[in-house]
């Protein structure tokens, strides 16, 4: 029991929202930012992998029961999986704030060119007529 309440800590399940539809088909969401879901994704996945991987792990893991193993296998590809998703998720997000940022500097560069030229313009305007004075 004290796992369980250790892991709905750190997987903030009192924030998980269960809807069910008229078809009986389940909806799972969850509230939370995107960096502390990566977060709690990644180290359960590494935490499954430790369990196979570790030092004497394949041997262990070997040890328990073939439901057992294949609960933990799927659980390990299915938490994998889910990953990739996100990971296309925050790739066009880096892209697309890449790209606003770039057009945003892009437009900063022509206006302060357009205010440039227009001093430069200003400036020769005013120095023309100084000349234009001091030649009459």
């Amino acid at each position: 029991m004290q796992a369980f309440r250790y892991y709905k800590r750190l997987f903030k399940m009192n924030d998980l929202h269960i809807s069910v539809d008229p078809n009986g088909h389940a909806t799972l969401s969850q509230s939370v930012q995107i960096s502390e879901h990566c977060n709690n994704r990644a180290r359960l996945l590494t935490s499954l992998v430790n369990i196979v991987a570790a030092p004497g792990g394949f041997e262990h893991f070997c040890a328990y029961p073939e439901a057992m193993r294949r609960d933990i296998l799927n659980l390990l590809r299915s938490v994998a999986e889910e990953q990739l998703p996100l990971i296309a998720a925050l790739e066009e997000h880096a892209t697309k704030a890449g790209y606003e940022r770039g057009a945003q500097a892009a437009r900063e560069v022509l206006i302060q060119e357009q205010q440039a030229a227009n001093s430069a313009l200003h400036y020769d305007a005013e120095n023309h007529a100084a000349q234009m004075i001091l030649t009459h």
